[in-house]
């Protein structure tokens, strides 16, 4: 029995187009997340039965260990199936060995086409297929001469000979013709010698047939010969198909500008994120090839989903084993007259992802997949990623989301998911599943919800910072615990809980419990035992207040430092204290002897002695700091003062702690996006850093060695 699941999906996604098309469509623009935390009310209430006393009549059947079939495999009937492909005149085989035809099943049920016959005006006898052969509701079955037709085809049907000019081919069940095409030999029906006849998808359904429904394939498939054998066929609309100029512009890579891009439906819009270029992909058939194209900083988003457009590439740039357009002009927008959703590619099974990556980059694909490690350590400034395994790989796939939008979900190793309509990128040798909206991603399973730390961040306030957000919970505290501590009030934000408490004892030690009537967001209950411990809140003595890890791009750059802020109000003296980077003995340093952080001031370790012309450098950093996330931390006298763990840096610009919230301790191996934040500013803010080689200034955004900024 044949079971062609992937295609299914395909044809399934290619009548939706139709209907669409007729006018049931979606709204393709992005969905914001749920409040999470929000509060359904306790006077919401279940549907029931309004009258639970009276009993309904049931059947009742007689023989309960009966097995049932609730999808019975039938045989087709008139208009169940559907002819959509023959090849009749194949160039890189002989005609015997190489004809072939296509079905569509049009109907709701799996049919059985046992003992049907597929005859032609070529044949005096039809060919019988006899033994069992099913085809899914919304599947292609292809039936060819040979084995040796230049695919592997689900069903060889040996006898099978089609007229090569004229003639007709038809699928006869039980005495009636199920499908029938009568074709001429060029007249109206194309006749091309390699090319399939290749039937519109937008004609699958009806119940007629003309030569107007029909034109020359022109995907390869095997050589020189065209066509789509099991899948779904491109559109016949004349125009122009942006493939093969997309094809020429990633083979021949940067350099190749002047391209002209005609007749490409945009897949996805991408915003900026991080360092990475906002911008939208663009593809015209569902084999690909695809095309990122960036849209410079700033710029207004020029097309949206669905549109068709024509552009000019002017720029073409390749980085991390991907190409994309770099810049663009002449754009023309054709709006909302693609179908994306006949686009689409389901990777769930697709085995040669990683070794066919070329071909599968940038395209608009769906799949399931199970996260299958741990976050990784670094996937680009705003972007966190893990490791996911599919049912046709194990390994060498990522999936890659936006900072925010990972916090939100609160993923973890064992979550199991299904994506829906995303652009694949690619690093290197590694395939990328990119998520940019709530919409794209459905959770299917996770490993139970957990508290990852609680931390007092003033006298009445503790922060928990939880595996994934939790779902509604009551605004007045009840349903967190803390012995000895009067909770007041909770409120959710993404994946951390802010509780409102009694003043707390300085450095004592509490316990904060969480009810077991809490689920998460997904509506799964937590672990009944879900609990963290926290100290009361003691206040700073010293502060790292301000990071800036990625100046120009390396490990290294001239103008990355740290800033350490004294909130006392005495001097600090920091002679022998050790500034640190991870856990490698490589990375730390000693202070010198004399170095002093000064009452309600701030001191500067910068990795260039004159890092800017108006900045005091107390001590050249003894180590490069980190693209990635990292921590780092001051330790003197063999105790931790003071640690933060920061994101993925930005390009430029400073990670810093809010001028407000300067004494605030940060939770444990993380940081609060309402006391750090990416210095703010825009254009005209910036400072000199840093006199380069050239003499020349080099403006960034930040404030060492000066009073912080607040994040808004």
């Amino acid at each position: 029995m044949l079971r062609r699941k992937t295609l299914a999906m395909l044809a399934a996604l290619s009548l939706a187009a139709g209907a669409a098309a007729c006018g049931d469509t979606d709204d393709p623009s992005p969905t914001p997340l749920p409040d999470a935390g929000e509060d359904v009310g306790p006077d919401a209430e279940l549907d029931t039965d309004p009258n639970p006393d009276v009993e309904e009549d049931v059947d009742v059947d007689p023989d309960p260990d009966a097995d049932v079939d609730p999808d019975p495999i039938v045989a087709p009937t008139p208009g169940d199936l559907v002819i959509t492909e023959l090849m009749k005149q194949p160039t890189e085989v002989a005609a015997f060995e190489g004809q072939w035809v296509e079905l569509l099943n049009t109907s709701d049920a799996e049919l059985e086409l046992e003992g049907c016959a597929l005859g032609s005006s070529s044949l005096d006898e039809a060919v019988v297929i006899g033994e069992s052969l099913t085809v899914e509701s919304g599947g292609y079955l292809t039936l060819a001469a040979s084995a040796n037709a230049g695919f592997d085809a689900d069903f060889i049907l040996e006898g099978l000979v089609l007229a090569e000019g004229e003639g007709s081919v038809s699928l006869d069940c039980d005495g009636t013709t199920i499908t029938e095409v009568v074709y001429d030999a060029g007249e109206s029906y194309p006749s091309v010698a390699g090319a399939s006849l290749s039937r519109d998808p937008a004609f699958n359904g009806a119940t007629d047939d003309s030569g107007d429904y029909w034109c020359a394939a022109t995907a390869a498939y095997n050589g020189a010969d065209l066509g789509t054998p099991g899948a779904v066929n491109p559109s016949c609309i004349e125009g122009p198909d942006a493939s093969a100029a997309i094809a020429d512009l990633l083979l021949n890579g940067p350099g190749d500008d002047g391209k002209l891009i005609e007749g490409a439906t945009v897949t996805y819009v991408r915003p900026m994120v991080g360092v990475d270029d906002a911008g939208f992909f663009v593809q015209s058939r569902p084999e690909g090839p695809a095309l990122f194209v960036a849209v410079a900083e700033g710029e207004e988003m020029p097309v949206e989903v669905n549109d068709v457009v024509s552009f000019l590439a002017t720029s073409v740039v390749s980085n991390g084993g991907a190409t994309w357009v770099d810049g663009f002009e002449s754009l023309t927008v054709d709006a909302s007259n693609g179908d994306r959703d006949a686009l689409v590619t389901d990777l769930t099974a697709a085995t040669d992802l990683i070794t066919s990556l070329n071909s599968y980059t940038h395209r608009i694909v769906s799949a399931s997949m199970t996260i299958s490690g741990d976050l990784l350590t670094f996937a680009g400034p705003g972007h966190q990623a893990y490791p996911v395994a599919t049912e046709g790989v194990a390994e060498g796939a990522q999936l890659r989301m936006a900072t925010e939008l990972r916090q939100a979900f609160g993923l973890e190793s064992g979550c199991e998911i299904d994506l829906s309509m995303t652009p694949l990128w690619r690093f290197e040798e590694t395939a990328q599943f990119m998520v940019y909206d709530a919409t794209e991603i459905d959770v299917s399973e996770c490993p139970e919800l957990s508290v990852v730390s609680a931390t007092s961040t003033s006298a009445t306030q503790v922060e928990l910072v939880l595996t994934r957000a939790l779902g509604p919970i009551l605004a007045d505290g009840s349903q967190f615990t803390i012995e000895g501590l009067t909770v007041t009030g909770a409120v959710v934000d993404g994946p951390k809980v802010i509780l409102t408490t009694e003043e707390q004892t300085s450095a004592a030690e509490y316990t904060v419990e969480l009810d077991d009537s809490l689920t998460d967001i997904f509506g799964a209950t937590i672990a009944a035992d879900a609990s963290a411990t926290f100290t009361g809140f003691v206040a700073l003595e010293l502060v790292i207040s301000e990071v800036m890890a990625r100046f120009t791009g390396g490990n290294g750059d001239p103008g990355e430092f740290i800033e350490l802020y004294n909130p006392g109000t005495e001097d600090f003296d920091l002679s022998g204290c050790l500034l640190k980077r991870d856990s490698s003995s490589s990375n730390e340093m000693e202070i010198d002897a004399g170095v002093i952080v000064p009452a309600g001031g701030y001191t500067l370790f910068a990795s260039s002695a004159n890092a800017g012309a108006s900045l005091t450098v107390a001590q050249e950093l003894g180590f490069g700091l980190n693209n990635g996330s990292m921590i780092y931390w001051i330790e003197c006298a063999g105790e931790v003062l003071d640690e933060i763990a920061t994101p993925g840096p930005q390009l430029g610009r400073s990670f810093q702690k809010d001028v407000n919230r300067l004494v605030t301790p940060n939770p444990a191996g993380s940081y609060s996006t309402d006391v750090w934040c990416f210095t703010p500013g825009a254009e005209g803010d910036e400072y000199v850093v840093h006199i380069n080689a050239n003499d020349e200034a080099e403006l960034k955004f930040g404030t060492p060695g000066t009073a912080n900024l607040a994040c808004d």
